[in-house]
């Protein structure tokens, strides 16, 4: 069952820390050793087959201390209770396939972009919050009060139309979708097919067995 409360944010687990440490680590090396970005970047028309591990490096390294702090306030508010409720394996999971899964997604842009940053994983996160604990809310703008799964629907409709007709700045669009797939696939147990047709099977028959009532 459903949590339907928890702490906002600010919960701080051991594997959060070190995701930190880890991307801050990346990040500071970035500075001190310039063909770190290059190398580990996904470039998205120079994968294949030598480069295939930055489907994943990628979301190691960030473009500004801006971007960092910004993906790394993110895991603050949202990491540390997903890792309590769901378990460290099952968090990790959410959090590596989700930028796997974004870098993957990313190879559909039609020229040699190059992406970086964690986001794909940090969406991955919050579509997984907003699963387990769908009556939490976000402060939209810092002011606006929004359930987290509307925030969610607004961040996917979002990637949807730029990754479709461009634009919305610098910004991996595709990676993020990505992200929010895999981690709502995962967390709907959708990757079970045949669990997934037995549900809708069920949901098919009950909603005509409501009609004969």
């Amino acid at each position: 069952m459903y949590e339907r409360r928890i702490s906002f944010g600010g919960i701080l687990t051991k594997t959060v820390i070190t995701i930190i440490a880890i991307n801050t680590l990346f990040f500071i090396g970035q500075n001190f050793y310039k063909d770190l970005t290059p190398l580990l970047a996904l470039v998205t028309r120079d994968v294949f087959p030598y480069r295939i591990y930055t489907i994943f490096t990628y979301s190691l390294l960030h473009g500004s201390l801006s971007h960092l702090f910004f993906n790394m306030l993110s895991l603050y508010f949202f990491a540390g209770s997903l890792q309590i409720y769901t378990g460290v394996k099952r968090f990790l999971i959410i959090y590596i396939g989700s930028a796997i899964a974004g870098g993957i997604l990313s190879l559909l842009f039609p020229y040699g972009y190059a992406v970086i940053g964690a986001s794909a994983s940090v969406l991955g996160v919050l579509t997984a919050y907003s699963i387990y604990f769908p009556s939490s809310k976000v402060l939209l703008f810092f002011v606006i009060p929004l359930p987290v799964r509307h925030f969610i629907y607004l961040l996917m409709a979002l990637s949807i139309y730029f990754s479709v007709f461009g634009g919305g700045g610098n910004i991996a669009h595709l990676a993020h979708l990505g992200g929010i797939i895999f981690a709502f696939i995962y967390c709907n147990n959708l990757w079970k097919l045949r669990r997934t047709i037995d549900e809708i099977k069920y949901r098919i028959r009950r909603r005509k067995f409501q009609r004969l009532k």
